[in-house]
């Protein structure tokens, strides 16, 4: 079960989520050996302090979250700056309306430059949000992460739907071992957490605490 709980990045990424919750968000994830902890910007730091140098817990943050309609500076520099405050991964959420719209290049700047400006620091997962896309817009968003050096394709944000199992196997079908996969949007339990993964994915996003020994 320890195995499985290394797949685990618990999440606190509501607006209205406080410092206690973040506090008792790292306490969790050390306590069940999960594989990280996932909170908004402004929470790196506060992590960092929490687990006083402790490696055994990975800090992951977000930038463009959840909209994902920020200007492509201010998305960048959100990212460059929670790499630098400590976060080892950055769940980064491409804009929809360019990939909608069929701005390509637009989509492909703003990842490549994520993925630059974060190199040594961090890897970029990019959150396509696919609960609101076609499967073409789906296959689409993956190719382009991929080509720019994404790390990760994360499924959703978790703020406009769940994630399926469906939606999982096409992703790795189109980024095949070019990249990995982050499933997250709706994953609450255990059985959950084996869909997912036999579907494809390598790593879960949840903001449910799973307790795998006691499964």
């Amino acid at each position: 079960m320890e195995e499985l709980s290394k797949v685990i990045e618990y999440t606190s990424v509501k607006s209205t989520t406080t410092a206690g919750d973040v506090r008792s968000l790292c306490k969790q994830a050390l306590i069940n050996k999960y594989r990280a902890v996932c909170v908004n910007s402004g929470f790196v730091r506060f992590c960092q302090e929490e687990f006083k140098s402790n490696d055994d817990v990975l800090i992951v943050s977000t930038a463009g979250f959840p909209t994902g309609g920020g200007s492509f500076n201010a998305k960048v520099y959100e990212a460059i700056k929670a790499a630098e405050e400590g976060a080892r991964e950055i769940d980064f959420v491409l804009n929809l309306g360019f990939l909608k719209e069929r701005k390509d290049k637009e989509v492909r700047n703003e990842i490549k430059h994520a993925v630059r400006n974060t190199k040594g620091l961090a890897e970029v997962k990019i959150i396509i949000e696919a609960p609101l896309l076609t499967q073409e817009e789906i296959v689409r968003a993956c190719t382009i992460a991929v080509e720019e050096g994404a790390a990760y394709i994360k499924t959703a944000t978790g703020f406009n739907g769940e994630t399926t199992e469906d939606m999982v196997k096409l992703i790795r079908k189109t980024v095949g071992n070019n990249a990995k996969i982050k499933a997250a949007g709706g994953i609450r339990d255990m059985e959950a957490v084996k869909t997912m993964l036999k579907a494809g994915a390598d790593t879960i996003g949840t903001s449910t605490l799973i307790k795998f020994d006691e499964a």
